[in-house]
């Protein structure tokens, strides 16, 4: 729209111009305007019968066979719009792009037009009819009445308003002119009066129904918008979701995808750093989401740090993949919020209409469960459904079930891995490792339980059931001999319960703290909060000694080594298997036994499994490795053929 001096009698101009411009209306208001006129049948009923009403009489009145044809035209108008209507609500959507409603706004605008100019030349016809005024006050009548009746049906839309008002007014006020009627020229001016003060009255009743669009509009945005990001809600994804499914059931060859998405630990940053910057974490996510989304996709916070994506056009497996790789993509970037930088991850599940679902509640939970699967498969990746998900998940929840009666019936045993001296041979200590015999099931290997615990939260009750094992076992040992035990980050979130259990249980089974080993995986350290730091460092106060296991597998940092009190450096199996054949590998476990050395710390090398490995290992340094070359996890170490392989220290 161009621009206007801002002299004060340009304003009313101004405004009046913007009635009618509609690209000064974003595309809800103008499907609420169009709506507010073109939505109803019965206020077309009730004018299609008044309008062949009085063309009727009109003919019973006069006898001219013209006023036939008006009352004919009137029915074909009326039977147009209804028409007109009818299509536009079978196959109108919320949806609806700004030039599909304008097309079907113009298109019964066109009719509506028609149907008042019948009207105007129809009271035109009757006051031409009897000059005698014996028709004129039923021409009068029907002009006035249905100009103000204008203002109440179309006020929503001021063009339809206005050619209305023009096209029965236009033809009357003609008429008032030229025809010999008594003051005829009085009764024009206030035919134009009257269509003057209508349109006036029709523009502020359309500034009050944009007012009250507008707070509606307002209102409805919050009940349908998450309050902290301002994507969809639960409610509204669910709404959204539906309509997408029945849009795409009358359209067989559509397909769209529906993703979920769990920031992983997110827990843990509420815990350690507060819900103020967990809140910030989850703007943050919201508008990475936003991007890695199509501009078409909707959005959606379920709660807490669940969010969901519905995607037209992931339509098939690849496509659906490749968002849902973006999405693992973006969120894998650190949040840096102020002056904390917070390592993330996601998991994400991917289900796709209609293969994995034809109905809202299948497509969530499997789509649920293809997440699921991603947790259990370490997190930070995306999964899509497939049939199988269905029994793994059902065994997973089995397990999750049995695992709180199995901890409190003792059914988990610690089993030992040696962890050898080879230059000398002596064994120097063991690991403990959890190991659950079930009563029907057998022994059920820790890759399958160990995420299940992670997942249910029941990993802090086992890791101190495994502890309290392992220093018992340990304590009738050699008192050279040490004892290695693995913490995960579940058993942090509450360190100074950890830490007066792992003391408890050292002064009830009797096990020196120099002699325990507490192994930690970096992606505990990559949080770096206060909380961790607090335990480590009182357990080190108390004599306990830590290693950093599995280095080199993630986001690895030397400012770990640096800023904890660690003894001994785990170097990951991947590293070990390529040692005697990849220049990088040897490389890398190379340059950790330098620094190792330098800052005395013992370097241990996982996963040994050949004297190849071995002798490599031997040749860079490494004192110490464990791996099936050395033994297996056995429940049964103790006794006199373990003592006599002691090292000495």
């Amino acid at each position: 729209m161009r621009s206007w001096p801002s002299f004060p009698l340009f304003r009313p101009l101004k405004i009046g111009l913007a009635t009618f411009d509609d690209r000064a209306v974003d595309d809800e208001l103008l499907r609420y305007l169009v709506g507010t006129v073109h939505s109803s049948r019965g206020p077309l009923f009730a004018s299609l019968a008044m309008g062949a009403l009085i063309t009727f009489m009109s003919w019973a009145m006069t006898g001219e066979p013209l006023f036939l044809a008006y009352f004919v035209g009137n029915l074909i108008v009326g039977a147009g719009r209804l028409y007109c209507l009818r299509q536009h609500r079978r196959h109108a959507t919320p949806a609806d792009s700004r030039e599909t409603t304008l097309t079907f706004d113009s298109a019964f605008t066109f009719w509506s037009t028609l149907y008042a100019l019948i009207l105007g030349f129809a009271s035109y016809g009757l006051a031409a009819a009897q000059p005698s005024h014996d028709t004129l006050p039923l021409a009068v009548g029907c002009c006035a009445g249905f100009t103000i009746a204008f203002v109440t049906r179309s006020s929503g839309r001021m063009k339809l308003l206005v050619n209305q008002v023009v096209a029965i007014t236009v033809p009357v006020t003609f008429g008032m002119v030229t025809l010999p009627i008594t003051y005829g020229f009085d009764y024009a001016i206030m035919f134009v009066g009257l269509a003057m003060t209508s349109i006036v009255l029709g523009r502020d009743t359309n500034a009050k129904i944009t007012e009250l669009f507008h707070a509606n509009e307002a209102n409805r945005r919050m009940a349908r918008r998450d309050m902290l990001t301002g994507v969809m809600n639960r409610f509204s994804f669910a709404v959204a979701l539906d309509e997408m499914l029945a849009a795409t059931s009358e359209r067989l060859d559509e397909r769209f995808a529906l993703v979920t998405i769990d920031l992983d630990r997110f827990k843990e940053i509420n815990d350690t750093v507060g819900h103020v910057v967990g809140d910030a974490v989850i703007v943050e996510m919201a508008a990475r989401l936003r991007e890695a989304a199509g501009p078409r996709d909707i959005v959606a916070r379920l709660g807490g740090d669940e969010f969901a994506i519905l995607s037209r056009g992931a339509d098939d497996i690849s496509s659906a993949g490749s968002l849902a790789r973006r999405v693992v993509d973006t969120l894998r970037r650190p949040f840096e919020l102020d002056a904390l930088l917070l390592p993330a991850s996601a998991s994400v599940g991917v289900a796709l209409y209609p293969e994995h679902g034809s109905c809202a509640l299948d497509l969530v939970k499997h789509a649920d469960i293809a997440l699921f699967e991603a947790k259990r498969a370490g997190r930070g990746r995306f999964r899509i459904f497939d049939g199988s998900m269905r029994s793994k998940l059902a065994d997973a929840r089995m397990l999750e079930m049995e695992m709180v009666k199995a901890i409190r019936e003792d059914q988990f045993e610690a089993w030992f891995q040696p962890i050898q001296n080879i230059e000398t041979g002596a064994i120097a200590g063991y690991e403990a490792l959890a190991r659950w015999r079930h009563p029907t099931l057998g022994l059920i290997p820790p890759d399958r339980f160990i995420p299940v615990a992670e997942q249910s939260g029941a990993i802090v009750a086992l890791g101190q059931l495994i502890l309290e094992k392992a220093c018992a076992a340990a304590a009738s040992w050699d008192p050279r001999l040490t004892i290695a035990v693995n913490l995960s980050p579940g058993q942090f979130r509450k360190p100074e319960e950890l830490v007066a259990a792992i003391k408890d249980t050292l002064a009830r089974t009797g096990l020196q703290p120099s002699r325990l080993y507490i192994e930690i995986t970096e992606s505990l350290l990559m949080e770096d909060t206060p909380r961790t730091r607090f335990a480590i460092n009182e357990l080190s106060d108390h004599g306990v000694h830590f290693s950093l296991d599995d280095f080199g597998a993630g986001y690895s940092s030397l400012s770990y080594i640096q800023s904890y009190p660690f003894s001994k450096i785990k170097i990951d199996k991947k590293f070990i298997d390529r040692i005697a054949t990849d220049t990088v590998s040897t490389a890398i476990v190379a340059s950790v036994c330098v620094l190792a050395e330098r800052i005395y710390m013992e370097v241990v090398a996982e996963g040994v499994e050949t004297r190849v490995q071995q002798n490599a290992l031997r040749q860079l340094g490494v004192k110490l490795a464990q791996g099936y070359l050395y033994g297996r996890p056995s429940p049964n170490i103790v006794g006199k053929p373990m003592l006599q392989l002691v090292a000495s220290r």
